[in-house]
């Protein structure tokens, strides 16, 4: 009888990869290998032993193999971005998810029981986040489709999770990206009122409209460095013009990460419009 059952026909190899390059034997074991099979694959050089009840294919990370030994998952905004999840700001170290609770060393250690499920992800970002970078990565699982508004309430429904509810409660379902979601918020903290994805007759769609007078598009460059995007955006300039709708245009990265440059150009651009009105 073939050493490797009927309940998998991907080699060893294969799966271990899939599983994220390092898996422990009994994850094998369900999986439909036998010791046998696992034995003669680390003989044969097609996979390694990393320690005790631990392997791992070729090419995987020192990372893993170091999580994967201490019984470690990642965890946290690292997850999150592997998640596809919308992550303001990479980690200075892993943050990474054990049952045992036991320090691992190089980590930021969280603690979590059973499978590491989405929402134990989430409770982690919302322990090391701020504001923004927590808001960013639950809308994200909102637009996603990896929860609803609702489900986050029930996740964060603990005495001491009322920061998290507020944080909830600035959700947009209809934002479109991560640099539109941080200028809606720092907009709304400097007090204006923002429309996400506002709808401009014969246009289509603003990123947003503020105070109902300002349009702001967020222009990401892979999306504007085409012939068709650039038709399209000289399109939504002339109706713009046509409609008597003044726009500010920011690169991505000033949303993100220099929101006092926008804030500047916003004010500004009221200031104008104010002495128009004069």
């Amino acid at each position: 009888m073939n050493a490797q059952n009927s309940r998998t026909t991907s080699p060893i190899e294969s799966v271990i990869a899939a599983l994220g390059g390092t898996v422990r034997r009994s994850v094998l074991v369900d999986r439909g290998f036998s010791d046998r099979h696992i034995r003669q694959a680390v003989q044969s050089g097609r996979i390694k032993r990393v320690c005790r009840g631990v392997y791992a294919a070729e090419g995987s990370s020192p990372q893993a193999e170091h999580l994967a030994s201490n019984q470690a998952e990642l965890t946290c905004f690292g997850r999150a971005r592997q998640e596809g999840l919308w992550v303001l700001h990479a980690q200075d170290v892993p943050h990474v998810g054990t049952a045992h609770g036991r320090p691992v060393s190089g980590c930021v250690t969280h603690r979590f029981q059973g499978r590491l499920l989405l929402r134990d992800i989430l409770r982690h970002c919302a322990q090391c986040g701020t504001e923004l970078e927590i808001l960013c990565v639950l809308e994200s699982a909102v637009v996603k489709g990896k929860c609803t508004v609702a489900q986050l309430r029930a996740f964060f429904s603990r005495r001491n999770d009322a920061r998290i509810r507020k944080i909830i409660e600035l959700i947009d379902p209809q934002s479109m990206s991560i640099p539109e979601t941080c200028a809606r918020y720092q907009l709304q903290k400097a007090g204006y009122n923002v429309q996400g994805q506002a709808y401009i007759r014969g246009l289509g769609h603003l990123d947003a409209l503020v105070d109902g007078q300002l349009g702001l598009e967020i222009d990401g460059k892979d999306y504007h460095n085409n012939e068709e995007a650039w038709k399209e955006d000289l399109r939504r300039g002339n109706v713009l013009m046509i409609q008597d709708v003044p726009v500010l245009h920011f690169r991505a990265a000033v949303a993100m990460y220099f929101p006092e440059e926008m804030l500047r150009w916003v004010r500004l651009a009221f200031e104008t419009l104010a002495a128009r009105h004069h």
